[in-house]
């Protein structure tokens, strides 16, 4: 059983393919170049050729086209940038306190509080 994660950004679209102990088992880095769908759609077809549909138990999608990713991949769960890295972070590290993103369109800061968004900002 397998859980595939896709963020599809302005500059990049990322893939990962984790087991159910949440271990990576495969990853993908593609160029967004302008165009999300297209970015999505060739990423799901380079990893067709390890897994087979069956073998995906769950799709998540995030980032600024995540909506897209979610409706072209069968997305269970679909959630912004500020969640997915706050939850990210107090996983890795439950003492966490600050998060900071700088992506290709925007940059985001993420107060925690015991491993719950406390306050966040982002320039948009």
């Amino acid at each position: 059983m397998y859980y595939l994660g896709i963020d599809v950004g302005s500059v990049s679209t990322d893939f990962v393919v984790m087991d159910d102990k949440q271990i990576i088992v495969d990853q993908l880095y593609l160029k967004t170049k302008g165009a999300p769908i297209d970015a999505v759609k060739d990423g799901l077809r380079q990893l067709s050729g390890h897994f087979r549909d069956e073998d995906i138990c769950g799709v998540g999608t995030t980032g600024s086209g995540r909506a897209l990713a979610s409706a072209i991949a069968g997305g269970d769960v679909v959630k912004n940038e500020i969640t997915t890295h706050a939850v990210a972070a107090a996983t890795l590290d439950p003492e966490i306190r600050t998060v900071l993103e700088i992506g290709g369109q925007d940059s985001k800061i993420i107060l925690l509080r015991d491993g719950v968004i406390s306050d966040f900002a982002m320039n948009t």
